[in-house]
């Protein structure tokens, strides 16, 4: 480790340096940059509002364009205009659409015949009738099509279906001769729309179109701004604004002039212009709208053709947010000002602090002598205190090393240990597991043994007693005093029988005979055989059977006494009433049948003696059953298994080895 060589300022002299001068150069870049930041933030987030306000206006425009197709619609559907047209009853058509004209707020109501002629205009009685109107709209209605766009009617067209509404829709516009325009605005904007009208059996009659003028509808420009903004203002003025133009000329404004008149016939500027209306796509910019600046956004508005005619504008007073943009910048100068005041102190009271290293090597030896190896001490300077914290950085560092490999010695010699314990465990494990098990085969074995003896001695007065019941049957008849008794002995015998043949099973241990089989069948086989031998009639039985299950290896005969065994344990343990399910599925070279049901359950005391010989929790069992299965599932090399918590039923699982691909 190389020195620094000696230099000429004091350490308090460096620090305080070192200290201002990244701070010095930090507070510049802030400066930039945060008034950078916060600008751009303001004008974006200024921006954004004004393209959502956009999209509020041009809502509320289409809500408009819907109100008068539904307008349309009920006119049609409502007005009985079909019926009256075929009766040629005029007058009736006039007034109903004089009362649509009065009550829906259109300024154009017309009625037309099949071929396009003109039968009825309400905002023009008895005028201009009989011509054919050729136009798109309402050509299209005649095919059936129901047309809603917004269109430019001529003086000449206007003054034919409503001569009001043409002298309305004039409008002088404020700078005549600019950009070649005229000295007035003739031309009239309208939400239009064009609706057929048909006959009962499906001809149509004609149709109804309709309009609203757009030139100076202050009304729909006033919703539109309320929509919007509300009636919020800044200082003296509305904080935002709406407007319609027709072309780049302004039909319908919320803007207000210097003399608080609306800025009705003032154009565009002719940038907005070509982007809109030629480009045909939105513009979002600052723009200087009659004497205020403005955050502006406009959008075009296309006919049932696609042309642009006119836009949609809304526009957000730009005062408020420049307001905003000069309160951020001063607080954030008093902010670093405040901050270059206190780094300064601090740096200045922090290199009086570190002025003296000797504390530092002071503080950090009783740490190593507390036991913390991690510490190291920078070097400041080349002299003697920097010599000594570079000797004393290279003992902590041969230290920590040393206690290093004396934790991983350690760590390996516990690893050791705990894996020599953890095998003795499981070795022990399985040595308590293989004494259980002979144990468990010896006190079978001599269980079996007794069983077989007893079952023998058994089985010969049992099989005299029975038959002389049979005979006495024979000669008693059906009502003979003592027949009732007769034939509970041979039941009793009987039962007798059944528990001895339990028995010889029990003690016979014999081995399987291989058969290839199919659990699904045998199954299917036990399960057809149940309502035979118990009542099943209230009990209902669910399949899960998976597909694609290989035979089995195993004596058909014993395994049918398991499955038969488990199935009527689980019928008696519902009584006769409950659900019983049964499943296959193979898992890890195994096939397992599970038998579940919605009985009682099993208690965890009985479910550790379960295949105990003769222990039973029935009544009349005689505790063989489970056992004996037991016994031929484990000579078949497989396992059975139980699982149940009191009140929640049963569930059997008998595990047995699928064959291998080579057997």
């Amino acid at each position: 480790m190389n020195l620094p060589r000696p230099g000429f300022l004091s350490i308090r002299a460096k620090l305080t340096l070192a200290s201002l001068a990244p701070l010095a150069l930090a507070m510049v870049v802030v400066s930039f940059l945060g008034y950078y930041l916060i600008n751009a933030w303001i004008v974006g987030e200024a921006q954004k509002k004004v393209r959502n306000d956009l999209e509020a206006a041009r809502a509320e425009y289409n809500h408009q364009k819907e109100l008068l197709r539904d307008a349309l619609h009920f006119a049609v559907h409502s007005a009985g205009l079909s019926e009256a047209l075929e009766q040629g009853d005029m007058d009736l058509i006039e007034r109903r659409l004089g009362d649509v004209l009065a009550n829906r707020g259109m300024d154009i109501l017309t009625l037309t015949d099949a071929k396009g002629a003109a039968l009825v205009r309400a905002g023009h009685p008895r005028e201009s009738l009989g011509q054919i109107n050729a136009a798109p709209y309402v050509q299209g209605a005649l095919t059936g099509k129901v047309f809603s766009s917004t269109v430019i009617l001529s003086q000449a067209q206007m003054a034919m279906e409503n001569p009001a509404v043409a002298e309305r829709a004039r409008l002088p516009v404020v700078a005549p001769g600019m950009r070649g325009r005229e000295a007035e605005e003739t031309r009239g904007m309208f939400l239009f729309g064009a609706y057929p009208l048909h006959a009962p059996d499906g001809r149509i009659l004609g149709c109804l179109y309709g309009g609203v003028l757009l030139n100076q509808n202050l009304d729909l420009v006033d919703r539109i701004k309320r929509t919007v903004y509300g009636e919020e203002v800044y200082g003296n003025k509305l904080l935002g604004s709406a407007t319609l133009f027709l072309g780049d000329v302004r039909v319908a404004t919320t803007v207000r002039l210097p003399d608080g008149n609306r800025a009705l016939g003032t154009l565009v500027s002719r940038e907005v212009a070509h982007a809109v209306l030629v480009e045909k796509k939105k513009w979002i910019d600052r723009a200087l709208v009659v004497n205020d600046w403005y955050l502006t956004a406009y959008e075009p508005i296309f006919d049932h053709q696609g042309n642009a005619i006119g836009s949609l504008y809304v526009g957000l007073l730009e005062a408020p947010y420049k307001a905003l943009r000069t309160r951020a910048a001063l607080v954030l100068a008093l902010i670093l000002a405040f901050s270059s005041a206190l780094g300064y102190l601090l740096a200045r009271e922090g290199s009086k602090r570190l002025s003296r290293p000797i504390l530092d090597l002071e503080e950090m030896t009783q740490r190593v002598a507390r036991g913390e190896r991690n510490g190291e001490l920078p070097i400041r300077e080349a002299d003697e205190i920097g010599r000594l914290t570079q000797a004393f950085n290279q003992m902590t560092c041969a230290l920590r090393e040393r206690e290093e490999q004396l934790r991983q010695l350690n760590r390996g010699l516990e690893d050791k240990v705990a894996e020599r314990t953890r095998l003795l465990e499981e070795k022990n494990q399985e040595l308590l597991r293989a004494q259980e098990e002979l144990a468990r085969n010896e006190k079978l074995a001599a269980i079996g043994a007794l069983a077989a003896g007893v079952a023998h001695e058994i089985n010969n007065p049992t099989a005299i007693i029975r038959g002389n019941t049979e005979l006495l049957l024979m000669e008693l008849s059906s009502d003979a005093p003592g027949r009732e008794e007769a034939e509970e002995v041979k039941k009793q015998t009987e039962r007798i029988a059944r528990i001895t043949d339990n028995l010889l099973a029990f003690a016979r241990r014999r081995e399987p005979h291989e058969d290839r089989l199919d659990v699904h069948e045998l199954l299917e086989e036990i399960l057809a055989q149940l309502p035979h031998q118990m009542a099943m009639a209230n009990v209902s039985v669910k399949r899960h059977y998976a597909t694609e299950v290989p035979r089995l290896r195993g004596d058909a005969g014993q395994l049918r006494q398991v499955f038969t065994n488990l199935l009527v344990n689980a019928v008696e343990a519902m009584a006769g009433e409950g659900l019983l399910v049964i499943g296959t599925e193979v898992r890890e070279g195994h096939l397992v049948v599970s038998i579940a049901d919605s009985g009682p359950g099993i208690t965890p005391a009985a479910r550790e003696k379960l295949f105990n010989p003769f222990f039973t929790t029935k009544r009349n069992g005689t505790g063989l059953g489970l056992s004996v299965s037991y016994g031929i599932v484990e000579r078949h090399g497989g396992t059975i298994e139980v699982d149940g918590e009191p009140g929640c039923g049963a569930t059997f699982r008998v595990r047995l080895p699928l064959p291998t691909s080579d057997s």
